[in-house]
C-alpha cells in the first residue's frame, strides 16, 4: 500500500481526466500507481491544502537519491511548461509522481523507464 496522498479537488479532477483520456502517456507502472493513489486520496478544497504538500503551482526542492543530486521544479499545466525555468507538466512522469506528497516524503516512481527515488526537501506553494 502506498501513502495516502492529499490533493485538491481541482488537481484531482485534472489528473482523473488526464488518466481517463490519455492513459498511453503514462507507463503501466505509473498508471497503476496513480490510480491506486487517487482511489485512496484525501481530497480537500483548494484553500485547505496543508502547508508543505505538493499541488499544481508548487515549487518543489528534491533530492534524487539514485543520482545523488538536488533539483528544483515547479508543477504547471502543459501550456506553461518551460524547461529553462524548471517548470514541468503536472502530467509528466515526475509531476504525477509528486502530486499529493509533502516535505520529508520519499517517492519511488518510474521516470523514463527507470524507477527513481526522490526525497521531498521543501515545498513552496503560491
Amino acid at each position: 500500500m502506498t501513502k495516502k496522498i492529499v490533493v485538491t479537488e481541482r488537481d484531482y479532477a485534472l489528473i482523473s481526466r488526464f488518466i481517463n483520456y490519455n492513459p498511453k502517456n503514462l507507463s503501466t507502472y505509473s498508471y497503476l500507481r496513480l490510480l491506486e493513489e487517487l482511489k485512496e486520496a484525501n481530497i480537500v478544497a483548494g484553500d485547505q491544502l496543508p502547508q508543505g504538500v505538493i499541488g499544481l503551482g508548487s515549487e518543489v526542492k528534491l533530492f534524487e537519491k539514485t543520482l545523488g543530486k538536488q533539483l528544483t521544479v515547479t508543477l504547471v499545466l502543459p501550456a506553461k511548461v518551460d524547461p529553462q525555468h524548471n517548470r514541468i507538466s503536472i502530467f509528466s512522469p515526475l509531476g504525477v509522481a509528486l502530486i499529493g506528497y509533502g516535505e520529508g516524503d520519499s517517492v519511488a516512481w518510474e521516470v523514463h523507464g527507470t524507477v527513481r527515488k526522490y526525497k521531498v526537501l521543501q515545498v513552496m506553494n503560491p
